[in-house]
């Protein structure tokens, strides 16, 4: 008898900051209800130099299911960071410019089953939002809001479909309604227990109305998994089969994970340490050269304010303040002919001045990334 598998999908782990496109030091892991599922429908789990796949043992035809799920199926990944914090350094996270990511959220992936792609070339980009949180589905969420109202609505929505749900149940057994009053407690906080132990682990939607139903005070989305809820993890992938697309044992889809890098205005922070040079008679500028990597172009460097700044010392001596006139990428290769130069003399005091490191700290300055390197000369 002949033990036969094929693959369902693959999923590949890209980040436009590696030189070869893809991402390094993100894991990828079945859930533990995926991981039985998986043994249950003879399924093998594998990683690939590309990122993940799952295949699937199937009869003599090489097609069908050796056991058939059925047609809705979600298959559950959890996501954990070799080094997170390098890891946020060089990748913007932010999932819009009014979504800005924080320490706390979890990355959260998913295909859409009807934009599935059979093309290795061009793999579905898996949609990417910020989760608030994860919990069990047997949880109280306390939260506070501006003004502290005496009463406000609560309502919960499993987002798969974007339908309002019950919290719970009364004492009896019966639903409760729809849209839940939650009064304001002694501490201006709120507090309100959610039981969805009868409904899918998942991702839902918390809202907070006024109590007059006309503004929304609070919107948080959580995915509850009691299997998952208090471990390390920085993002959970949701691979989602359903009966409308029918296409879960159909050709091979392909998948993609896009992480992109960060930008940062660079400020290189010039000190005259060995007191050489005249910052009050010499002229001293940056010169881009060129790169001959791809990920950059030719940028202008500005001085910051006077010369020598009035505004910065560092350890009390003279400093000249550059920045870049764009911002420039986080990228595996540095950039290379930065030279900076002094007066008129054809040779560059520095011939290639450093980068930004890729673990150091980037500041936010009027809504802008910003990277400082010191140059000492």
């Amino acid at each position: 008898m002949n033990i036969l598998y094929t693959r369902l999908f693959n999923l590949s782990i890209k980040h436009d900051f590696y030189e070869n496109g893809l991402a390094q030091g993100v894991n990828i892991f079945p859930s533990l209800e995926t991981t039985k599922l998986l043994k249950g429908g003879r399924m093998l789990f594998k990683h690939t130099s590309k990122g993940v796949t799952v295949l699937y043992r199937t009869e003599d035809d090489e097609t069908t299911p050796f056991v058939d799920l059925g047609k809705d199926v979600r298959l559950t990944f959890e996501l954990s960071l070799n080094n997170k914090n390098q890891f946020l350094n060089i990748t913007d996270l932010d999932e819009s410019p009014a979504k800005k990511y924080s320490s706390s959220n979890i990355l959260y992936f998913k295909n859409n089953p009807s934009a599935a792609s059979i093309n290795p070339a061009t793999p579905e980009p898996l949609e990417f939002e910020l989760i608030d949180f994860i919990q069990s589905r047997l949880f109280s969420y306390s939260f506070s809001l501006s003004g502290s109202p005496t009463q406000v609505l609560f309502r919960v929505f499993e987002e798969t479909n974007n339908t309002l749900v019950s919290i719970g149940k009364d004492v009896n057994g019966n639903l409760f309604p729809d849209t839940i009053t939650v009064s304001k407690q002694d501490n201006d906080s709120y507090s309100q227990q959610i039981d969805l132990r009868d409904r899918p682990k998942g991702k839902y939607r918390i809202e907070i109305w006024n109590s007059g139903d006309t503004t929304k005070l609070q919107e948080v989305k959580v995915y509850l998994d009691e299997d998952m809820a208090g471990k390390d993890i920085n993002g959970i992938v949701d691979i989602i089969y359903d009966t409308a697309q029918d296409h879960i044992y159909d050709d091979v889809e392909e998948y993609a994970i896009e992480f992109s890098r960060k930008v940062s205005f660079w400020k290189y922070l010039v000190v005259n340490k060995s007191n050489n040079h005249n910052f009050n008679l010499d002229t001293f500028s940056i010169n881009d050269a060129g790169s001959p990597t791809t990920a950059y172009v030719v940028n202008n460097f500005i001085v910051v304010g006077t010369v020598p700044s009035a505004d910065i010392k560092v350890n009390g001596l003279d400093t000249i303040v550059f920045k870049s006139d764009a911002e420039i990428p986080f990228y595996e290769i540095p950039k290379v002919k930065l030279q900076l130069k002094k007066n008129a003399l054809v040779k560059p005091v520095l011939g290639d001045l450093p980068n930004p490191l890729h673990s150091g700290v980037v500041k936010e300055e009027a809504g802008d990334l910003a990277s400082e390197i010191y140059v000492f000369i």
